[in-house]
């Protein structure tokens, strides 16, 4: 009896050992991951600023320009931040919903922008499909639907060599009150 204790409590031991071993590897490639998407924004806004620096002389819309991107892989920088804050919350069960309203064509509308650029530049066809029946202004997250669709558009430009991406919004229920209604978004990709 002894014995069969003894290789059970061996066996769960290298059990546990195999699932830390694997969580140490998920951890490290996490951590790679994170840190290559930190840097890529990171080396963008460090080398427009130098050229700024050191050429001060530069033409106003070239100046516009390269300011406009500082700006933007700035913002982005802070959403990958946050996105990494974020994952710590909701791994300690912390994670809390800001439920407000807000202009749902706007923000589809600037996704749009955003990735329209980059797909095309993989000769991608990047298209915003928005039903009729969809309200502009919706109640919910903001920032965690704005990040979840940046995440998944993200991926379709990345990982698509070839063909469309498609970011589509539609209602999915008849049934509407003044507090609920059920849209589905969803990003498509050949």
């Amino acid at each position: 009896a002894y014995s069969r204790e003894l290789e059970k409590a061996t066996a769960e031991l290298k059990d546990a050992n195999r699932r830390l071993k694997e969580l140490d590897r998920l951890k490290d490639e996490f951590i790679s991951t994170v840190t290559h998407e930190l840097r890529t924004p990171l080396t963008s806004v460090r080398s427009l600023a130098e050229i700024l620096h050191t050429n001060p002389d530069i033409a106003a819309e070239q100046h516009k320009s390269f300011t406009g991107i500082i700006i933007k892989e700035s913002e982005r920088l802070t959403r990958l931040i946050n996105q990494v804050l974020d994952l710590s919350k909701i791994e300690a069960g912390k994670a809390t919903l800001d439920e407000k309203d807000f202009d749902l064509y706007a923000m589809l509308n600037d996704l749009e922008g955003m990735f329209r650029l980059r797909a095309a530049e993989k000769r991608l066809h990047f298209s915003l499909d928005c039903a009729p029946d969809v309200p502009q202004h919706v109640r919910t997250d903001e920032v965690r639907l704005r990040q979840i669709l940046f995440n998944l558009i993200g991926n379709a430009a990345k990982f698509t060599e070839t063909g469309f991406i498609r970011l589509c919004a539609k209602k999915i229920s008849a049934v509407d009150t003044r507090s609920h209604m059920d849209l589905m978004i969803q990003v498509e990709d050949s």
